[in-house]
């Protein structure tokens, strides 16, 4: 195994990953990972400063916001559609955060633990 340096980390770990995803009748957008500062945005907004999460908050439509993107790279949503992004049908928006929890390595256990503190 190679040794890792600063040099090869930020080589390999600057690359920012993001996945194609078809919608049904709708067409392809890009789910991309987050870096350390826009997930711990996330984690601002979605929880309070005690830890607990924000009942007024869709955890599903905030990280489609953060994360989905166009072909181009540029972010389809932001803060001004999450109201109306959690009025939308689930199986899109289900499908986007499937997508988005998986390249950013977050699971169901993450989520139950950021609840619980």
């Amino acid at each position: 195994m190679t040794q890792l340096n600063k040099q090869n980390f930020f080589a390999k770990l600057g690359i920012l990953h993001r996945e194609k995803v078809t919608l049904a009748g709708l067409g392809d957008v890009y789910v991309k990972a987050l870096t350390v500062k826009e997930g711990e945005e996330f984690e601002r907004l979605a929880y309070n400063t005690d830890g607990q999460f924000k009942d007024d908050t869709s955890a599903k439509s905030l990280m489609v916001i953060m994360t989905v993107e166009d072909k181009g790279g540029n972010k389809l949503f932001n803060l001004d559609d999450l109201e109306q992004l959690t009025s939308m049908p689930a199986a899109p928006i289900n499908k986007l955060f499937s997508a988005a929890m998986k390249l950013n390595s977050i699971t169901e256990n993450d989520i139950e633990e950021l609840k619980k503190n």
